[in-house]
Protein backbone atom coordinates (compact mmCIF):
# COMPACT_ATOMS: atom_id res chain seq x y z
CA UNK A 1 0.00 0.00 0.00
CA UNK A 2 2.81 2.43 0.91
CA UNK A 3 4.62 1.81 -2.42
CA UNK A 4 1.38 2.31 -4.35
CA UNK A 5 0.88 5.66 -2.63
CA UNK A 6 4.46 6.74 -3.37
CA UNK A 7 4.05 5.76 -7.04
CA UNK A 8 0.78 7.70 -7.27
CA UNK A 9 2.34 10.83 -5.76
CA UNK A 10 5.37 10.49 -8.08
CA UNK A 11 3.10 10.26 -11.14
CA UNK A 12 1.18 13.37 -10.04
CA UNK A 13 4.40 15.34 -9.45
CA UNK A 14 5.80 14.40 -12.87
CA UNK A 15 2.45 15.19 -14.56
CA UNK A 16 2.49 18.62 -12.89
CA UNK A 17 6.06 19.23 -14.08
CA UNK A 18 7.43 19.25 -10.54
CA UNK A 19 10.70 17.56 -9.53
CA UNK A 20 10.62 14.34 -7.58
CA UNK A 21 11.95 14.62 -4.03
CA UNK A 22 15.50 13.38 -3.58
CA UNK A 23 15.89 10.08 -1.80
CA UNK A 24 16.62 10.55 1.87
CA UNK A 25 20.30 10.20 2.59
CA UNK A 26 21.32 7.51 5.05
CA UNK A 27 22.06 9.07 8.44
CA UNK A 28 25.73 9.30 9.37
CA UNK A 29 26.48 7.50 12.60
CA UNK A 30 29.53 7.31 14.85
CA UNK A 31 31.07 4.15 16.31
CA UNK A 32 29.70 4.82 19.81
CA UNK A 33 26.19 4.31 18.37
CA UNK A 34 27.03 0.62 17.77
CA UNK A 35 27.31 0.15 21.54
CA UNK A 36 24.04 -0.31 23.48
CA UNK A 37 22.99 2.95 25.18
CA UNK A 38 23.44 1.51 28.67
CA UNK A 39 27.13 0.71 27.94
CA UNK A 40 28.16 4.01 26.33
CA UNK A 41 29.40 5.57 29.58
CA UNK A 42 32.33 3.12 29.56
CA UNK A 43 33.01 3.35 25.80
CA UNK A 44 36.61 4.22 24.95
CA UNK A 45 37.22 5.14 21.29
CA UNK A 46 41.02 4.98 21.63
CA UNK A 47 42.70 1.99 20.01
CA UNK A 48 44.77 -0.31 22.20
CA UNK A 49 48.55 -0.04 21.87
CA UNK A 50 50.14 -1.78 18.87
CA UNK A 51 51.17 -5.39 19.42
CA UNK A 52 54.08 -6.21 17.14
CA UNK A 53 55.50 -9.07 19.20
CA UNK A 54 52.78 -11.55 20.05
CA UNK A 55 55.08 -14.01 21.83
CA UNK A 56 55.24 -13.22 25.53
CA UNK A 57 56.10 -15.12 28.67
CA UNK A 58 58.25 -18.21 29.00
CA UNK A 59 56.14 -20.44 26.78
CA UNK A 60 55.20 -17.89 24.15
CA UNK A 61 51.70 -16.60 23.67
CA UNK A 62 48.86 -16.27 21.23
CA UNK A 63 48.19 -13.40 18.87
CA UNK A 64 46.62 -10.35 20.47
CA UNK A 65 43.18 -11.41 21.59
CA UNK A 66 39.92 -9.71 20.74
CA UNK A 67 37.89 -8.59 23.75
CA UNK A 68 34.56 -10.34 23.25
CA UNK A 69 31.60 -7.99 23.57
CA UNK A 70 28.73 -8.98 21.29
CA UNK A 71 26.19 -6.56 22.84
CA UNK A 72 24.62 -4.58 20.00
CA UNK A 73 22.41 -1.54 19.58
CA UNK A 74 19.18 -3.23 18.48
CA UNK A 75 17.84 0.09 17.14
CA UNK A 76 20.26 -0.24 14.20
CA UNK A 77 18.73 -3.51 12.97
CA UNK A 78 17.50 -3.12 9.40
CA UNK A 79 18.41 0.56 9.20
CA UNK A 80 20.22 2.25 6.34
CA UNK A 81 23.33 3.93 7.78
CA UNK A 82 26.53 5.68 6.72
CA UNK A 83 29.66 5.16 8.84
CA UNK A 84 33.36 5.98 8.38
CA UNK A 85 36.12 3.48 9.02
CA UNK A 86 39.11 1.52 7.79
CA UNK A 87 38.95 -1.56 5.56
CA UNK A 88 40.47 -4.89 6.58
CA UNK A 89 40.17 -6.95 3.34
CA UNK A 90 38.78 -10.49 3.53
CA UNK A 91 37.67 -11.37 -0.03
CA UNK A 92 38.65 -10.04 -3.46
CA UNK A 93 36.99 -10.38 -6.86
CA UNK A 94 38.81 -11.31 -10.09
CA UNK A 95 39.76 -7.65 -10.66
CA UNK A 96 41.33 -7.32 -7.22
CA UNK A 97 38.49 -5.27 -5.73
CA UNK A 98 37.60 -5.91 -2.09
CA UNK A 99 34.10 -7.43 -1.90
CA UNK A 100 34.07 -8.55 1.75
CA UNK A 101 35.86 -6.84 4.60
CA UNK A 102 35.78 -5.80 8.20
CA UNK A 103 35.10 -2.10 8.71
CA UNK A 104 36.92 -0.99 11.84
CA UNK A 105 37.14 2.34 13.70
CA UNK A 106 40.93 2.73 13.63
CA UNK A 107 43.83 1.96 11.33
CA UNK A 108 45.74 -1.27 11.89
CA UNK A 109 42.97 -3.18 13.65
CA UNK A 110 43.38 -6.92 13.10
CA UNK A 111 46.88 -6.37 11.72
CA UNK A 112 49.13 -4.38 14.08
CA UNK A 113 46.64 -3.69 16.83
CA UNK A 114 44.34 -6.13 18.62
CA UNK A 115 40.93 -6.28 16.93
CA UNK A 116 38.19 -4.10 18.41
CA UNK A 117 35.42 -5.91 20.27
CA UNK A 118 32.82 -7.51 17.94
CA UNK A 119 30.35 -4.70 18.63
CA UNK A 120 32.93 -2.31 17.16
CA UNK A 121 33.51 -4.31 13.97
CA UNK A 122 31.23 -4.51 10.94
CA UNK A 123 31.42 -7.35 8.41
CA UNK A 124 30.72 -5.64 5.07
CA UNK A 125 29.63 -7.24 1.80
CA UNK A 126 29.72 -4.96 -1.26
CA UNK A 127 28.88 -6.52 -4.62
CA UNK A 128 30.62 -3.91 -6.80
CA UNK A 129 33.79 -4.10 -4.69
CA UNK A 130 36.14 -1.37 -3.53
CA UNK A 131 39.37 -0.59 -5.33
CA UNK A 132 41.73 0.09 -2.43
CA UNK A 133 44.41 2.57 -3.38
CA UNK A 134 45.97 2.48 0.08
CA UNK A 135 45.43 0.54 3.29
CA UNK A 136 45.82 3.88 5.08
CA UNK A 137 42.69 5.34 3.49
CA UNK A 138 39.44 5.63 5.40
CA UNK A 139 36.05 5.26 3.72
CA UNK A 140 32.43 6.19 4.27
CA UNK A 141 30.37 3.02 3.83
CA UNK A 142 26.60 3.20 3.30
CA UNK A 143 24.23 0.27 3.51
CA UNK A 144 21.69 -1.75 5.45
CA UNK A 145 22.78 -2.80 8.93
CA UNK A 146 22.05 -6.14 10.52
CA UNK A 147 22.95 -7.46 13.98
CA UNK A 148 24.24 -10.68 12.44
CA UNK A 149 27.51 -12.08 13.80
CA UNK A 150 30.27 -13.08 11.37
CA UNK A 151 33.68 -14.43 12.26
CA UNK A 152 37.00 -15.13 10.56
CA UNK A 153 40.48 -16.00 11.77
CA UNK A 154 41.11 -12.24 12.12
CA UNK A 155 38.22 -11.66 14.50
CA UNK A 156 34.46 -11.56 14.92
CA UNK A 157 31.97 -8.83 14.06
CA UNK A 158 28.63 -8.41 15.81
CA UNK A 159 27.21 -6.52 12.81
CA UNK A 160 26.88 -7.23 9.09
CA UNK A 161 26.34 -4.45 6.54
CA UNK A 162 25.03 -4.97 3.02
CA UNK A 163 26.82 -2.01 1.46
CA UNK A 164 25.34 -0.09 -1.44
CA UNK A 165 27.81 2.82 -1.68
CA UNK A 166 31.25 3.90 -0.59
CA UNK A 167 33.39 7.00 -0.87
CA UNK A 168 36.81 7.95 0.40
CA UNK A 169 36.76 9.77 3.72
CA UNK A 170 38.33 13.22 3.46
CA UNK A 171 40.27 14.26 6.57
Amino acid sequence: MKQAFIRAVSVMLVAAGLPLPAAAAAPEIDWIELVPAEQRATYDPAPPPPAHDYLTGEEGGLAAQQTLNFNVNKELEGREIKIPGFVVPLELDEAGNVTEFFLVPYFGACIHVPPPPPNQMIYVIIKQGIKLDSMYSAYWITGKMSARTRGTRLGSAAYTLAASEYEEYKF
